[in-house]
């Protein structure tokens, strides 16, 4: 395809893109707006005004409208979406929808975003950190719990037929489990950590077939703790794969691999014999590592490798002598790291190195306030030579700050929640020269915000839960777009995307429109025995309506069910006079409902049941 092509296709998906975007803000305004009306119609302007008044995190109320229906004004369930990761422009996340958890892609409209894989819901733990979904060359790898003490690597191309099991693999048995984890791409192949025959963990290697998915090393069962019992802190340099493992000769050390077993080597036995040096924080930077580890005669301090025992050194004693620097929130940008430290009072450093003595600077000193939201430094983010991170001075609370290394370059972004109080600012992510992040200003709860690094160029992106906080998090850029989890006050916490602009900030799909509900399969008489209790539990606002079915024998019954969340609830179906005769002169009768369920997000399902209730 010619760039000619490449630019008008390019063109024509904006456009849709676009299109989708004006009509979904369309039909949402239309939508509060004719809630709004009926609302006021129905019970009066005061009755309208308390409905708008009400608290943020009430729980979801429905409104009689005059055709007799039942008006949402609540939220739906969340679907929590978690784990995004990009794929060449396409957005892989897992949600829950009212039949599960799933694996789903999004391009960041409605249309686009589609349910690739059920996902289990026994014995699987959705941890959110992305160590389980990883982008190689164009496909997606990702870890599911294979049940009998197994763990499973599947692989997806964005397709249904196209998502399918690569290999399955056995589990440890120990207490810190063993299927496959810290997925890391290294050029086309995949490494992964996971268990061999119930042994500890170990370092594995994958083409995307099972046959190319095989074991590259067995440690052995060394006797120290070594972050779950295997190799830690994969990290891609190049195409080398550094990590931290320890084996039955060593301690916790760094090793590099090339994906075969002879070319799985330690490093260098920075702390002699079976003592460890705990490498950790393993940063790349161009064809060499830093990392952080202690020698025994050092504290934990920074040090550089080249993949060679003669080419692994202390780069500096940040803070001298055996007492720890602690580099920590290492983040490579341009041809340096900057890094923290633990200063030797309260608070924290911030230092930049280039991999050597002279070129390790110490850049500026952060107090800790005594503000509930002050962390030090966190949340560190390279856009280009420099830094964007969260720091608190000691004097404005926990801010938005940059730095270019120098002293005079560290500068605060912006004081979004001023004097001494903290707007807290997290979850940064970089879309072109653009920094995206979370912070509450005070006036607001905790919403998107932008910068361009100045303070004028510092602004809210839109407010999207009014009088509450929308709380994104996970802001992720895939295709030019940033992706994050919210809630707004008609949904619950579903997929969002934005282009920088309020207008461009939108609800991708309200993946969970609730709807699931479950009824037992037992009911009881009353004390009169003249209806039945039944146990129902419903996801979500909705309206529940019982109807005879069947062998019948009960009356029509309309319940409202008002919750954000999940309820439990007993439904009371009263009997026919029919059905009370037969149940006096036999003692028992067979009794049909027929259950459905409308939620507020417009799913209807139903299912039937049969009950023979003995006389009380």
């Amino acid at each position: 395809m010619s760039r000619r092509q490449r630019t008008a296709r390019a063109k024509v998906q904006r456009t849709r893109v676009s299109r989708e975007k004006t009509l979904r803000r369309q039909n949402r305004t239309r939508r509060v707006a004719t809630a709004a009306a009926t609302a006021m119609t129905l019970a009066g302007a005061g009755a309208a005004a308390a409905m708008v008044a009400s608290p943020a995190s009430a729980a979801p109320t429905r409104t009689a409208t005059a055709a007799g229906a039942l008006d949402c004004t609540g939220t739906t369930p969340d679907s929590t979406p978690r784990n995004f990761t990009d794929v060449d422009g396409r957005l892989f996340f897992t949600a829950s929808d009212d039949r599960g958890n799933a694996l789903w892609r999004s391009g960041g409209t409605e249309g686009t975003t589609r349910l690739l894989k059920r996902l289990p819901s026994s014995g699987y733990y959705d941890y959110g950190d992305n160590s389980d979904l990883v982008a190689v060359d164009g496909t997606l790898f990702f870890t599911l719990d294979g049940g009998d003490e197994a763990g499973e690597l599947w692989k997806s191309d964005g397709t249904k037929a196209g998502t399918v099991l690569v290999k399955r693999l056995p589990d440890s048995g120990s207490e810190y489990g063993g299927g496959p984890s810290e997925l890391t791409a290294v050029g086309d192949r995949l490494f992964f950590s996971a268990a061999s025959d119930g042994q500890n963990s170990e370092l594995w290697t994958s083409d995307g077939t099972r046959a190319g998915t095989v074991l590259v090393k067995d440690f052995g069962t060394p006797g120290v703790y070594s972050e779950y019992g295997g190799p830690s802190q994969l990290t891609a340099v190049g195409d080398t794969l550094f990590f931290s493992a320890a084996d039955d000769d060593h301690g916790q050390e760094l090793w590099r691999s090339d994906g075969t077993a002879g070319g799985t080597v330690l490093v260098k036995d920075v702390r002699p014999g079976s003592y460890s040096s705990y490498a950790h924080q393993l940063t790349a930077l161009g064809d060499q590592v830093l990392f952080s580890a202690r020698d025994g005669v050092h504290g934990s301090e920074l040090w550089i490798s080249d993949g060679t025992g003669a080419g692994t050194e202390l780069v500096e004693d940040v803070r001298p002598g055996a007492a720890s620097g602690g580099p920590d929130d290492m983040v490579a940008a341009g041809d340096r790291v900057f890094f923290s430290s633990d200063a030797p009072g309260d608070g924290h450093d911030l230092w930049v190195s280039d991999g050597t003595g002279a070129g390790t600077v110490f850049v500026k000193h952060f107090e800790t306030s005594d503000d509930e939201y002050s962390y030090g430094l966190g949340d560190m983010t390279a856009v280009g030579d420099e830094v964007f991170f969260a720091a608190d001075d000691g004097i404005h609370g926990s801010e938005l700050w940059s730095s270019d290394g120098t002293d005079a370059g560290t500068v605060l972004v912006k004081d979004i929640r001023p004097d001494d109080y903290a707007s807290d600012p997290g979850g940064l992510a970089v879309v072109g020269s653009t920094v995206y992040f979370t912070a509450r200003d005070g006036v607001h709860g905790r919403e998107l915000w932008r910068t361009d690094g100045t303070d004028a160029g510092t602004e809210q992106v839109e407010d999207i839960y009014l009088n509450g906080s929308s709380d994104p998090e996970e802001l992720t850029e895939s295709g030019g777009d940033l992706f994050f989890h919210a809630r707004d006050r008609l949904h619950g916490e579903e997929l969002w995307v934005s282009d920088g602009t309020a207008d461009g900030t939108d609800l991708v799909l309200d993946i969970n429109k609730g709807g699931a509900f479950e009824i037992s399969d037992r009911a009881r008489l009353n004390g009169t025995n003249s209806a039945l209790r039944v146990g129902a539990q419903f996801e979500g606002s909705g309206t529940v309506e019982v109807a005879p079915a069947g062998a019948g024998g009960i009356k029509v019954l309309t319940q409202e069910i008002t919750t954000s969340d999940t309820e439990y609830v007993t439904l009371t179906l009263e009997l026919t006079r029919a059905a009370k005769r037969t149940l006096r002169r036999t003692g028992t009768v067979e009794v049909g409902a027929k259950f459905t369920f409308t939620s507020c997000g417009g799913s209807v399902k139903s299912t039937t049941r049969t009950y023979t209730p003995r006389k009380r």
